[in-house]
């Protein structure tokens, strides 16, 4: 009796191994796709974070209880009015990386945590809602923002 596998055997495995490849290497592959994921993630948090605490406040136009989005930053305002202490966790300091965000806008949530403008307008209101995109070369990841202030990691 020979010993050993068969050429079916070996194309099911060669095949297998093919397709897990397919889906696990460019997760895997490189820090970019890994730090966009990671600032993506991060910021889920963060305008969480900020949208529940401006949810506790009696005015949602207040500039301190705002999630500010610029090309480094996302996160609470960085007024010194505002008085917040250094050790914040409600910041996403992206500065010091390659990741960049975009657009460059400012979310205000009234009781409810629906996206406001500033004047108290109404914000994310067409069928898309918001999106936030995280870019770093050829990766990207973004966050979405529907007008009843759900924030969701979407393409």
């Amino acid at each position: 009796m020979n010993k050993g596998f068969t050429l079916v055997e070996l194309i099911t495995v060669i095949v297998l191994i093919g397709i897990i490849s397919v889906f696990a290497v460019p997760r895997l592959s490189g820090s970019e796709a890994f730090s966009v994921m990671g600032a993506r993630d991060a910021g889920l948090s963060v305008a969480r974070q900020v949208q529940l605490r401006a949810m506790q406040q009696e005015d949602p136009s207040d500039r301190c209880n705002a999630l500010f989005v610029t090309a480094t930053r996302m996160g609470g305002s960085s007024d010194t009015d505002c008085q917040w202490q250094d050790d914040r966790s409600d910041v996403v300091d992206l500065s010091d990386s390659q990741v960049r965000i975009s657009p460059v806008h400012t979310f205000y949530f009234d009781l409810l945590g629906r996206p406001v403008s500033a004047d108290k307008t109404r914000l994310c209101t067409d069928a898309s809602g918001c999106k936030i995109t995280l870019t770093q070369s050829a990766s990207s990841a973004s966050i979405c923002l529907n007008s009843e202030g759900y924030f969701y990691a979407c393409d």
